[in-house]
């Protein structure tokens, strides 16, 4: 049977007791078997309950009465209780079983509770438990004793049951906030000592007050030199071209909030203390406090200089790699200067017989034995400034001399034409141990320039047309450029095109061709389109876009031949991979306007669909807006026949061209590709937006379909979606693929 007692509610001026009693009974039937049972809560206790963090806490007092009243009101109260009746029972315990908070009396037997306090504050794992006195004495002198002797709080009695529940409630939050603090720095401390980037923070004034391992290797600062000091003094980077220093945006951090990469701004290096330098990529941002209010500055930067290396330097023969030598001519051609310059273009004699006699591996010896050859040539020869040697492709070698004018470039060039005349290259096979000794030579085209008056043509392409000047007037040769001669080296530059295109057309592998998808916008489709692109072999090892040399292949009428090629190849690929036909809505295929009146071309391309598994209406022919409407009647001939069968038809680059819509009402075609140049700038250029518009409502209502090249950005692809275009092409929607080498068109 319970029993149910309701005793008056809380009074201030109570006894101890009486208020425990009070409290107690107020909220507790007593059961048969003289259990406490808690019926209905007093508000002080239910918010107790509502609110309470589950915790660990240690009652230390002498009278056992209230040590049990105690235990009862703060089990109820959502926390695990124990009770001990002295202050060594409760040193004793604490270093056994370590619980949360301790309510500790003061005055108690054996040891009493400011004692114990002190000796639990000693303890290595006692510094940070709250201890909360409870204690008659209420005089200052004896407050003040209780802290001396690490109290975290104390109570005086009568104890007032509502502070107690709050005091205990934010000292745990407290503490939990204070350990979760803790752990987090713990856990931020290890990731940033663990972490393979170095960091750096600053305070407001923009001076350091933490720096990591890794910080500390690559500066050379330790964390005690370091500290205090001012960023630019510990962070010290420089511009990788100039050897300036460079100031870290500190100020920009810490005045306008802004996040700065320096080494996207600058290519820069990271002065060591020991006078070492490493490429770096970094960041610095500010740091907020919960306010948004700016404290400091994060530094988190690392290493790069590995990785910048290898894209400077050519992985055969570790010389500077084609980009970074174009880089570094750019970067001479804009300095403003009168003083002379000079740039040597070398090309290996005799490679081709070593490489096609001795096997690919010791084509690739040889070119390693000539780049240190070249290296040491170049370091023999001094009173110059500064000097970039790199391999361009193949068996091509470029040196730019900076501060050297011709008469000491062209002794230096010199030099190296003996230097490899003289050299000789002995192989001997690993298969068949046949062994060879090759004697090779050295062909150099040299133009000297200054940046004031550089030759009128790029001087990269004019080194190299005198370099094919001097192959063509009997190799192993120094042609030095003369503004004269250009003439005539662009016709050798000219003949060199044709002989590459013609010898790539006898090779296997001479031509390539890659894929590049073409996306719908306004209407899904089941299967893909993708237009056919054309590449050919440099036989350096690169490969060539049309751009390079589609102009020479006009000029010398071999662009049918191509075309033939391209669609033969293209129609052979869908004979050994027919499986791909059902999948495929639209392949695109570009036919160049050299092409549109030859009759034998059109005649093998009728023959060539008609026995290709693929059905003539899933091709579509790719015809220039210029070349179309230069050769009209040729133009509209060859769409002819080509509709009879099936086949559709595009109008590219629309717009760069002649661009007069009344042509479109005489041409059958099916698509109008709208060139790059308007599409890329529709973004931000009104004019653009406005043409790509026009173009594209003119379209429409001639029932075409049009298709917008060179799609780079969302945002681009947004633009063309609001004016409702139906197609889109670029790198964006997918990069070209070469065709070969893929199973499938994916």
């Amino acid at each position: 049977m319970i029993r149910k007692i309701c005793l008056p509610s809380l009074h201030d001026g109570l006894s101890d007791y009486a208020i425990v009693l009070d409290l107690l009974f107020s909220t507790v039937s007593l059961h048969d078997n003289h259990s406490f049972v808690f019926s209905t809560l007093h508000p002080c206790l239910m918010d107790i309950v509502m609110n309470a963090i589950q915790a660990h806490i240690l009652v230390v007092d002498d009278a056992q009465l209230i040590r049990n009243m105690m235990v009862q009101v703060l089990k109820k109260a959502g926390y695990t209780v124990d009770t001990v009746e002295n202050g060594q029972q409760a040193v004793d315990y604490f270093i056994e079983y370590h619980p949360d908070l301790i309510l500790m009396d003061a005055d108690m037997p054996v040891l009493n509770g400011l004692e114990a306090c002190q000796r639990i504050r000693e303890l290595p794992e006692g510094k940070n438990i709250p201890i909360l006195i409870v204690t008659a004495f209420g005089e200052r002198e004896w407050v003040d004793r209780a802290y001396q002797m690490g109290a975290t709080d104390y109570l005086t009695k009568p104890v007032n049951w509502h502070v107690l529940r709050n005091r205990i409630h934010y000292i745990l939050q407290a503490r939990r906030a204070e350990e979760a603090l803790f752990e987090e720095k713990e856990r931020a401390q290890v990731t940033l000592a663990s972490i393979g980037d170095g960091v750096i923070t600053t305070n407001a004034e923009g001076k350091v007050d933490y720096i990591n391992p890794v910080a500390v290797r690559l500066t050379g600062w330790t964390p005690e030199r370091a500290y205090g000091q001012a960023l630019n003094e510990v962070f010290f980077v420089i511009d990788e071209t100039t050897g300036e220093p460079v100031e870290a945006p500190l100020q920009r951090c810490l005045e306008q909030g802004e996040t700065v990469d320096i080494a996207k701004e600058n290519n820069v290096l990271l002065n060591r203390q020991t006078k070492q330098y490493f490429a770096i990529e970094d960041s610095v941002a500010p740091i907020r406090d919960r306010k948004g209010h700016i404290i400091g500055v994060v530094v988190v930067f690392h290493d790069v200089t590995e990785l910048v290396y290898k894209s400077k330097h050519d992985s055969l023969t570790d010389l500077y790699n084609r980009r970074e030598f174009e880089s570094r001519l750019k970067r001479t051609l804009h300095t403003k200067s009168p003083i002379e310059h000079s740039l040597l273009y070398m090309d290996l004699d005799q490679f081709k017989i070593v490489n096609d006699l001795c096997g690919h591996e010791a084509g690739d010896q040889l070119l390693k034995d000539v780049a240190l050859l070249l290296k040491k040539k170049v370091k023999e020869n001094h009173g110059y400034g500064r000097a970039t040697l790199a391999r361009l492709g193949g068996d091509e070698f470029g040196l730019l001399l900076e501060k050297c004018g011709l008469q000491q470039s062209t002794n230096i060039a010199n030099n190296i034409r003996e230097a490899i005349e003289n050299y000789r290259f002995f192989w001997r096979s690993n298969d068949t141990q046949e062994t060879g000794i090759f004697s090779i030579g050295i062909s150099i085209g040299l133009v000297p320039f200054n940046t004031e008056h550089a030759p009128q043509h790029d001087v990269l392409a004019v080194a190299d047309a005198s370099c094919f000047a001097a192959k063509h007037a009997g190799r192993n040769m120094v042609h030095v450029y003369q503004e004269k001669y250009a003439e005539q080296l662009e016709r050798h530059k000219e003949i060199q095109w044709v002989s590459l295109i013609n010898d790539n057309l006898t090779r296997e592998n001479g031509f390539s061709l890659y894929y590049q998808p073409i996306m719908p916008l306004s209407e899904p489709e089941q299967g893909f389109h993708y237009e056919i692109l054309l590449r050919m072999d440099d036989q350096r090892g690169s490969l060539l876009s049309p751009g390079s040399f589609l102009s020479a292949a006009g000029r010398h009428n071999l662009m049918p031949i191509l075309d033939q090629w391209v669609v033969k190849t293209v129609l052979q690929w869908f004979v050994n991979n027919p499986h791909y036909i059902p999948q495929l809505t639209l392949l695109s295929i570009n036919i160049s306007g050299h092409s549109l009146g030859d009759k034998n071309f059109l005649a093998t391309v009728i023959d060539s669909i008609r026995h290709a598994p693929i059905p003539p209406y899933k091709l579509c022919f790719e015809i220039n807006e210029t070349s179309a409407i230069t050769n009209l009647s040729g133009a509209v001939n060859f769409m002819s026949h080509l509709k009879k069968l099936g086949c559709r038809f595009a109008l590219d680059n629309f717009g760069a061209g002649m661009s007069s819509f009344s042509y479109l009402k005489n041409l059958p075609i099916d698509f109008i590709k709208i060139d790059g140049d308007f599409v890329k700038g529709i973004v931000n250029d009104p004019i653009d937006y406005a043409t790509v518009k026009a173009i594209n409502d003119i379209g429409h209502l001639m029932h075409i379909k049009t298709i917008a090249e060179r799609v780079e950005t969302k945002a681009i692809l947004d633009k063309l979606k609001g004016i409702s275009v139906d197609y889109v092409q670029g790198y964006w929607v997918g990069e070209p693929q070469p065709l070969k080498i893929k199973e499938s068109i994916h």
